[in-house]
């Protein structure tokens, strides 16, 4: 990977490493002052207004002019520029800032990232603004759908290793064993090691070890993704950690263990902790810390009658890169996994789960069709006489990436070869994962109730191995379905629950996927101050996230939560700087949400040609169930444009095209709103065709009952009837929206205008003082502006019809 990096003068600028210099020697600024610099050069092709340079390196809108112009002063001072020279930074009157220095850019490698949630890219001042500008991410955008799979392929992640330990150690795979009940399995918890630093690595590599070893000799042990997210942040207490395992993961039977290494090598101590009664006690001593823990958990199972092949305590160069491989995996060390695996012997790195490894790497740094590639040759070289599990293993990731690569048929294929693999054996972990990527393909393809199918049989195999973690994401992709499917209450209660589960599980992606979901529901059930405020929980974990993908997913809906309060300044400051970092190829289904809601604040504003553009890529960007609505509401952006444009003929073909995609559309919005964009076209010049298309849009509306696809048609209607002067008909359309006038800026804006017309005085002072409250930055229309504003004895002027 390379990064950017900027020279002028004699200074030079890394955005990607937040780093100035200035003769090769680096200059200390604070934040403000580098993202600043770094938003003005990222955007040096045109000036910079004042709102929007605010918005985005504040994130908020309350900022003075004189507080930006001291920071604008002080990153002049660093570059050694000054206010009068204006040699880098000029100054815009009335407007802004430019950049106008002569920029030189080279490719730098990127440095490794760090480990762990250190990743994260807070800056050292605790503002919840991201950088400004940071070298273009590799990794993919994410539609829910897509966000969905992602998560199951690393979720996968952590049960590959036991194909290869029973196909070396275990009983034949072919042999099933007895299911045991969740209560049975064993909780098997980070290592507490006592050595050097340089060995911290065996808290998480043990760990696996161990718990693979358990699960080899027929134990159910609860998933180490889990354990490790239930111990992200333990309390200090110990016995209260080992109650919250208890109660979240159904596991009765706790494995605590060390590791220290003294003048004999390193002993390992096992205690296993049955709910009630002495724990059993086993230490072992070796030169080496992973042969010591071979060898505490052969005699462990032995001490709880399990058999022990000879080979048991055996290491091989295979088992030591493994387990190293492992532990940075768990810790999310994606640089490090691939280190680790190329700097092992040809003959250790060509075995096929460390070739697994790899292609998850890839997969989770964004490279898919090299992951892709990948799985297809192991799939060519891994059969499934030689190895199901293993084989299912990788059909179950392939069956992810081809989600994200948009084949969503063969993503099916996958799962279901995966599922078919399994079925007869005991591989409950394996199966409930299989059985969910199953669910997640059909839901993109819009089969619910097949979806819904698969995500129950999933429920059933991952409650026998607590799971819990596993089992969260299950519901959280139910209610998710349910949004999709244009239920988007009966979807928040359960995204709602989703977060709470998530947020004890320490699961802090699923967590933030199930807040963007939360305000996806919030702002179609016209719910703008709950979706703000839901938004600004999710933005003070972007710290937290190292995803960018989902990092932006996540600005995205804080912009349409901005725009929905009308604080449009701050929203579309942030839409320009996500459009303009998102990737095109990986990161498409935010790039058209961004672009979507971006042309609706530009048409909201005047600024109608912006918004035909824009609306136009959102449309050509955004596909699928899950962004059908997004690709909906764009489209009636994009012919509302045209029409403000006095593009007729332009608009007249988007629509058919619209109504064309709309038939075939499985998603609510689409007829609605489609509907809704013939009425507009035929206000005018046909009335008849507009009042029939009204009606048939706004009694498609009521029947899925979505709260904002009403208001979107009566809104129009409404005030296509007052235009026309049918003010007893505008009064019977617009009563079907006045419950949300109180919270929705549209509603409340029709309501004055229909008091006005109707001579309503008290009524409609009310409803204007109420409507320029909730307007925030948004503007009263100049054609309602004129009869709303005006003195109440007077006659207003008759606004000209669309």
């Amino acid at each position: 990977m390379a990064r950017l990096l900027y020279r002028f003068g004699d200074c030079s600028v890394d955005p990607a490493a937040r780093e100035l210099c200035r003769n090769g020697t680096p200059v200390t600024v604070s934040p403000k002052v580098f993202d600043v610099i770094a938003y003005l050069i990222d955007r040096r092709d045109r000036a910079v207004g004042r709102d929007e340079l605010i918005a985005a390196v504040w994130g908020r809108a309350d900022v003075t002019d004189a507080l930006l112009g001291q920071v604008v002063l002080k990153a002049r001072r660093a570059i050694g520029d000054t206010g009068d020279e204006q040699n880098a930074i000029r100054t815009i009157p009335r407007f802004g800032y430019r950049w106008v220095a002569e920029l030189a850019t080279e490719e730098r490698p990127d440095p490794p990232p760090a480990a762990g949630p250190a990743m994260a890219g807070a800056d050292a001042s605790g503002d919840r603004a991201p950088p400004a500008v940071a070298a273009p991410s590799p990794r993919r955008g994410r539609s829910r759908w897509v966000a969905a799979a992602t998560v199951l392929a690393l979720a996968v992640a952590v049960l590959t290793v036991l194909a290869l330990m029973r196909g070396r150690h275990g009983a034949s795979p072919l042999a099933p064993r007895a299911t045991p009940a969740a209560a049975d399995a064993v909780a098997v918890l980070p290592l507490v090691i006592a050595a050097e630093p340089e060995w911290g690595w065996l808290r998480l590599g043990l760990m696996d070890l161990v718990a693979t070893r358990l699960r080899g000799a027929g134990l159910a042990v609860v998933p180490n993704e889990t354990i490790v997210a239930l111990t992200r942040d333990p309390p200090a207490d110990a016995a209260i950690l080992a109650s919250n395992v208890r109660v979240v993961t159904g596991a009765q039977r706790l494995l605590t263990s060390s590791a220290t290494r003294g003048p004999g090598g390193w002993r390992v101590r096992l205690e296993l902790h049955p709910a009630d009664g002495e724990p059993i006690l086993i230490e072992a001593q070796q030169p080496d810390a992973a042969a010591a823990a071979r060898v505490a958990v052969a005699q462990l199972l032995l001490r709880l009658g399990k058999p022990v092949s000879a080979e048991a305590t055996a290491t091989t160069a295979l088992d030591d890169v493994r387990q190293r491989a492992e532990a940075a995996l768990l810790s999310d060390q994606l640089e490090e996994v691939q280190r680790i695996i190329q700097a092992a012997p040809p003959d250790v790195r060509d075995a096929p789960l460390l070739r697994l490894r790899l292609a998850q790497v890839d997969f989770r740094s964004g490279r898919m069709i090299e992951a892709r590639a990948k799985l297809d040759r192991l799939l060519a070289d891994v059969g499934p006489e030689a190895d199901p599990v293993l084989r299912a293993l990788i059909l179950t990731v392939s069956s992810s990436v081809r989600i994200h690569l948009g084949d969503a048929a063969a993503a099916g294929r996958d799962c279901a070869a995966a599922v078919a693999l399994v079925a007869d054996r005991d591989e409950p972990g394996m199966l409930g994962r299989a059985y969910t990527a199953c669910g997640i393909a059909e839901a993109v393809q819009g089969r619910f109730d097949a979806a819904m199918s698969e995500f129950a049989r999933a429920r059933i195999a991952l409650e026998i191995t607590g799971d819990a973690l596993s089992l969260a994401r299950i519901e959280a992709n139910e209610g998710l379905m349910e949004s999709t499917r244009g239920r988007y209450a009966e979807g928040l209660a359960v995204m709602r629950r989703s977060e709470e589960h998530f947020r004890r599980l320490g699961g802090r992606n699923e967590m933030m996927m199930a807040l963007d979901d939360q305000i996806d529901a919030l702002l179609a059930l016209l719910q703008p101050l709950e979706a703000l405020a839901t938004s600004e929980r999710a933005w003070g974990l972007l710290p937290q996230i190292s995803n960018t993908g989902l990092r932006h997913s996540v600005q995205v809906q804080h912009a349409r939560a901005l725009a929905a309060n009308g604080r449009l300044g701050e929203a579309a400051a942030l839409l320009v700087r996500i459009t303009s970092e998102a990737a095109t190829e990986q990161d498409q289904p935010v790039l058209g949400h961004a672009l979507a809601e971006r042309a609706r604040i530009e048409l909201a504003t005047g600024r109608a040609d912006a918004a035909a553009g824009h609306a136009a890529e959102a449309v050509q960007t955004l596909a699928g169930p899950d962004r059908g609505r997004a690709r909906a509401q764009a489209w009636l952006t994009r012919v509302r444009a045209l029409r403000v444009l006095a593009r007729d003929a332009d608009a007249a073909a988007e629509v058919r095209g619209f109504a064309d995609w709309a038939a075939t559309a499985q998603v609510p919005a689409s007829t609605v709103l489609a509907q809704l964009a013939q009425a507009e076209l035929h206000s005018t010049a046909q009335p008849a065709a507009a009042t029939a298309a009204y009606e048939q849009a706004l009694a498609q509306a009521e029947r899925t009952g979505i709260p904002a696809d009403v208001v979107e048609v009566v809104v129009s209607w409404g005030n296509a009837l007052l235009d026309a002067g049918q003010t007893e008909r505008a009064s019977a359309v617009a009563g079907r929206v006045q419950r949300w006038a109180g919270t929705d800026f549209r509603s409340s804006l029709l309501q004055a205008r229909l008091y006005r017309a109707l001579g309503q005085e008290a009524a409609w002072r009310e409803a204007l003082q109420r409507t320029q409250r909730l307007a925030g930055e948004r503007p009263i229309p100049p054609t309602d502006g004129s009869a709303l504003l005006a003195p109440f004895g007077a006659a207003p002027p008759s606004p000209p019809s669309d």
